[in-house]
């Protein structure tokens, strides 16, 4: 869906209940818009063509620009979307994996070397579980978003990592959408590889406080040489929108239990399970991450989190 009449700028990213409320007049001369599509195809065209005005983008992503001179693009502190990778890890029903800290020495499909949900899980299966990340074979597609790091344990296919995994290919695979979890339960090949991930995912938070940031949003340096208010006013619209859905509760008026379910949730993330701004536990989370870049081989050195985020003050 595409919510972009009359925009001044559009900003392209995920469907979800927390911007709706973007589209709108933010500062003087500046109107947003905002368009709904496919995130891994938002990614590709902007890496590829530099397509979009403003947009989501992959946190891992982009740090790798950065940290290689990119500077086409900047980030604003928004990060629309956050996931704990503990449930990512799918195996067959008669695997006899059966927990995270079994992988090393196996084989795992993953659809991008690079993307930040893998980035984020060969870190944790390393700091939490004790694997090493280069003891294991990683098997992906030959279409890569970046170069394989130099020594990264990596084998390239063209067949269907799914496919590849039904028939015992490869152990496991980093399965966000796999056409074997949408067959009616006893027809399924494939099962999480963790039975209880979102206690797993839980305790983690409780230990480390981190809950992984994916995405950031980027707006291209023309458009910031164009509009120089433009990044306060992109996270001014996000902070706005998404003040607007925790109030009106969204996601939380038609399952059963969702109520409670809310108010656990908030309770265990402090108010607000999606901060935005450079908050000490934000900077945290990205350092983390760069870390994890940085131990895999994508980047050299850990950046400064300042100088990857526009100077923006605080939004209105």
């Amino acid at each position: 869906m595409t919510r972009s009449a009359h925009a001044g700028v559009v900003i392209h990213g995920g469907d979800y209940e927390h911007t709706l409320d973007i589209p709108g007049d933010y500062a003087a001369g500046i109107r947003l818009g905002y368009a709904a599509m496919r995130v891994q195809d938002i990614f590709i065209a902007m890496l590829n063509e530099r397509r979009f005005e403003a947009c989501e983008f992959s946190l891992a992503n982009y740090i790798i620009l950065r940290a290689g001179g990119a500077r086409w693009l900047t980030a604003v502190p928004v990060f629309p979307f956050r996931a704990f990778r503990h449930s990512l890890a799918v195996t067959r029903r008669d695997s006899p994996l059966a927990g995270l800290a079994q992988l090393a020495g196996t084989r795992i499909g993953v659809e991008d070397y690079s993307m930040t949900a893998a980035v984020w899980f060969r870190g944790l299966i390393e700091d939490e579980y004790g694997v090493d990340h280069r003891s294991i074979t990683w098997v992906t597609p030959r279409t890569q978003r970046f170069p394989f790091p130099r020594g990264a344990p990596v084998e390239v296919t063209d067949d269907s990592l799914e496919e590849m995994l039904c028939a015992g290919a490869i152990d496991a695979m980093l399965g966000f959408a796999t056409r074997d979890s949408q067959l009616p339960a006893p027809q399924r090949k494939l099962r999480p590889l963790l039975a209880d991930a979102r206690a797993a995912e839980r305790a983690y938070y409780e230990k480390t406080s981190i809950y992984p940031i994916n995405h950031c949003v980027v707006i291209r340096n023309d458009i910031l040489e164009k509009h120089p208010g433009i990044g306060l006013a992109v996270q001014t619209a996000y902070a706005r929108a998404k003040d607007s859905a925790y109030r009106r509760r969204l996601g939380a008026t038609l399952a059963p239990w969702s109520k409670e379910h809310w108010t656990s949730t908030f309770e265990l993330f402090g108010g607000d399970p999606l901060p935005y701004g450079l908050t000490p536990m934000n900077r945290r989370v990205v350092t983390t991450l760069a870390g994890y870049l940085e131990r895999q081989g994508y980047i050299e050195k850990i950046p400064d989190v300042d100088e990857l985020f526009a100077a923006t003050g605080s939004p209105a």
